[in-house]
């Protein structure tokens, strides 16, 4: 009995001091680290190449829309300009002024209805004989010339040198305008010869005769 305790005593040392058959991360502490950083850094790469194709596409798209922007518009003026030919092409075959003065204003009243569709409108400046008189804007009006003037009161526009235009209500190009500097003066009176003469005037003049 005591031989088969003493055998399987020594049994039991030998299994405890058996060593353990050492791991992967024992053997490399850094493996799953490196592993992960590797990872990490292979998706960073995809992130940024996918990021950069889209700033591409992108940058391609707004270059486009620079581009291409203004396109309704220019369909919108391309009928004008076919009138402008159509009425040059008339007064070059058939010469008649009123003709064509009116062709031209037709023009003129398209062209404008094309803008204003797109948001363009110009600037009343209220100049206009037996408009109302507009008080000068700086936002709305470049002041070129002060002129007195008696039908219009001091800082307000007299004449429009250059229409301005309003895009989406915004100022595209401020009106050039004249702006009043209030009524004229008037002449002085031209003073008569026999204006009394004062006592020094007659001892001048005769001084001079001696």
């Amino acid at each position: 009995m005591s031989g088969k305790k003493k055998r399987k005593r020594e049994g039991e040392a030998v299994d405890k001091e058996a060593p353990e058959e050492p791991t992967l991360a024992e053997e490399n502490p850094l493996a799953d680290k490196t592993r992960e950083c590797e990872e990490l850094f292979a998706k960073l790469q995809r992130t940024t190449a996918d990021y950069l194709n889209y700033q591409k596409r992108m940058d391609r798209r707004l270059e486009e829309g620079r581009q291409f922007a203004i396109r309704e518009l220019v369909l919108d003026l391309l009928p004008v300009m076919d009138n402008f030919e159509r009425a040059l092409g008339a007064a070059e075959v058939e010469p008649d002024v009123e003709a064509f003065l009116e062709g031209v204003r037709l023009v003129h009243d398209q062209l404008l209805a094309a803008l204003a569709k797109h948001g363009v409108e110009p600037i009343e400046a209220g100049a206009a004989p037996g408009a109302t008189a507009t008080k000068f804007d700086p936002e709305r009006h470049e002041a070129v010339a002060h002129l007195p003037s008696d039908e219009h009161p001091e800082g307000h526009v007299t004449d429009v040198v250059q229409t301005g235009y309003r895009l989406h209500g915004r100022t595209l190009r401020p009106s050039r305008v004249a702006v009043s500097s209030g009524k004229g003066t008037e002449p002085p009176e031209e003073q008569s010869d026999d204006r009394p003469r004062r006592s020094g005037d007659r001892e001048d003049t005769d001084t001079a005769d001696k």
